[in-house]
């Protein structure tokens, strides 16, 4: 089905560049202003929509698209900025009716409805999502009521599922228990889907690993990394995205350390699962101003290739 609203030519293809800047930048920003490129011509691709975390300083919070030969097929996590990107880097999202969510914070699911009802307005034909997140627990609800409570009967956002399209939106909740095995959460022909419970304080969070003709990507979320589940879920990755948010201790509030990962933990995981490479996102300004600090202490395990990640990064995963 031909989309409804045209984009300008120059946004037709995925893909980005970051745009030239007429001045610096301020301390700690990104300058991450994208622009359409040429698509992939890979099997198994990763976009990053957004490097950063909770705090505006010039980044998008987290998201993450995968391709399959050169089609954007599923989201992890949808961030307050995530949708800019999208429509900045040209990706069709015509047929990424997969979603999952690692956990339920604010910077990492802000900008679900803005993603859905641009799906809805982009195409005339039914569309499904399907929605994977964790189950609820404390103040935090379940993914699927998590969902019912935006677009249900009674949600904040109820006339966008007969707004323009018919829309399905199905909902799971994934297992948080700490020894819970890994799970099988999608299968089809060209993609297969697992997870795994991480734990990230008092939210309930999991992590993704997503595997297409033989290669494999796993997006962390959020997590402190205290036990060894994301070393199963990582085992042999071509590429490992990690969460990144503070500094080894004690140079980061002793609270944080039960929400995110040290530099040097990130290293002995990533050595420890084998992963081939590690992405280093989710990015605070205090570690965007230790870079050097941070990659040192992550190299002290992993001696494999590691960076950070940008806003608009494009990764091949099949090399």
């Amino acid at each position: 089905m031909r989309p409804l609203l045209l984009a300008a030519a120059s946004l037709i293809s995925a893909g980005c560049v970051h745009a030239e800047v007429s001045r610096p930048p301020p301390a700690g920003s990104a300058a991450l202003a994208c622009t359409a490129s040429a698509p992939s011509s890979s099997s198994f691709g990763l976009a990053v929509l957004g490097s950063g975390g909770p705090v505006a300083y010039g980044r998008a919070a987290s998201g993450y698209v995968v391709f399959i030969d050169g089609v954007a097929r599923a989201l992890v996590d949808v961030g307050p900025g995530a949708f800019v990107r999208l429509g900045e880097m040209g990706i069709d999202v015509h047929r990424v009716d997969t979603i999952l969510l690692t956990h339920l914070h604010i910077d990492h699911t802000g900008g679900l409805p803005g993603f859905v009802k641009s799906r809805d307005l982009s195409y005339d034909e039914p569309l499904l999502f399907r929605i994977f997140g964790p189950s609820g627990r404390g103040d935090y609800p379940s993914t699927t009521a998590f969902v019912g409570r935006l677009f249900g009967v009674e949600g904040a956002f109820a006339y966008l599922p007969k707004f323009r399209n018919t829309l399905k939106l199905d909902a799971v909740d994934l297992p948080i228990a700490e020894h819970a095995p890994i799970r099988e959460v999608l299968r089809e022909p060209d993609l297969r889907v697992t997870s795994v419970a991480v734990e990230h304080d008092d939210a309930p969070a999991v992590a993704f690993r997503v595997e297409h003709a033989g290669h494999a990507v796993v997006v962390s979320g959020d997590l402190a990394s205290k036990n060894d589940n994301i070393v199963h879920l990582a085992e042999g990755a071509d590429l490992l995205v990690y969460d990144t948010s503070v500094l080894d201790p004690p140079r980061s509030p002793p609270k944080l350390y039960d929400l995110h990962t040290a530099p040097k933990r990130i290293g002995e995981v990533a050595a420890k699962a084998r992963v081939k490479s590690l992405l280093l996102s989710h990015i605070t300004e205090d570690v965007s101003n230790a870079e050097d600090a941070v990659l040192s202490s992550v190299r002290a395990s992993y001696s494999g290739p590691a960076r950070f990640a940008t806003d608009c990064l494009r990764i091949d995963l099949a090399k």
